[in-house]
This record gives C-alpha cells, sequence and structure tokens, in this order.
C-alpha cells in the first residue's frame, strides 16, 4: 500500500500554483471526487450526465433510489459550486449556458490520490 504522505508529496508537487491545502479541501467534497472520477473516463461530459452520476453514486451508497429531487439538488450544485470551483483551479473547462464539461488538466497525482484508474 502506497504511503499516504508520498500521495500528498506527489499531489503538492502537481498542484504547485495552488495550494495543496486548497486542493485537499476542493477533494474533500464527495461531488468533487465523483466528478473528476466520471472525468477520467468521460473527459467531455455535460452537467446532465455529471448529476446523473452522483445521484447513482449517493443511491448506490445508501442502498435507495435516487429521485428526481436528488438529480435537480446535485444538478444546482455541481453548477453553481463544484464545477467552478474546479474551473478556479484549473482543472476543467465549464460552461454554464451550454451545460458542458471537459477535463482539460487534471494532473495524473490528482487521480492517483483518489485512487481512479487502478
Amino acid at each position: 500500500m502506497k504511503d499516504r504522505l508520498e500521495d500528498l508529496s506527489a499531489l503538492a508537487d502537481a498542484v504547485s500554483e495552488h495550494d495543496v491545502d486548497e486542493l485537499l479541501g476542493l477533494l474533500s467534497a464527495r461531488e468533487v471526487r465523483i466528478t473528476l472520477a466520471y472525468l477520467y473516463d468521460h473527459p467531455n461530459a455535460t452537467v446532465d450526465e455529471l448529476a446523473a452520476a452522483i445521484t447513482g453514486a449517493a443511491a448506490a451508497e445508501s442502498g435507495r433510489i435516487g429521485g428526481e429531487s436528488e438529480y435537480e439538488r446535485a444538478h444546482v450544485y455541481l453548477h453553481h459550486s463544484v464545477l467552478p470551483r474546479l474551473q478556479d483551479h484549473g482543472l476543467i473547462e465549464f460552461d454554464p449556458v451550454d451545460g458542458t464539461v471537459e477535463e482539460v488538466d487534471v494532473p495524473p497525482a490528482v487521480y492517483d490520490f483518489l485512487g481512479v484508474g487502478e
């Protein structure tokens, strides 16, 4: 098992233009982690697809079926919080008018830290 300190060191090196604590704060949100994991496999996505992924993950975790209200809540949270924050960190391009998202510069160390692609 990899040492978590090595992961943090690699993460800090990969995001030198941002404070690693800021990035860790961003990655602490489950919706951010789900969004980045989805974009790993689908580098061009829509807000609708990401909201469905978040709703599905929440349903799987809780053992309950995700409904329309959960989907709408995820959609609003993505549009107003998650995606603008990821864009501010230079990790994605988000077009709020078209509802499109493109993964543009997620360092491999971020994906390694999240355990994506293993």
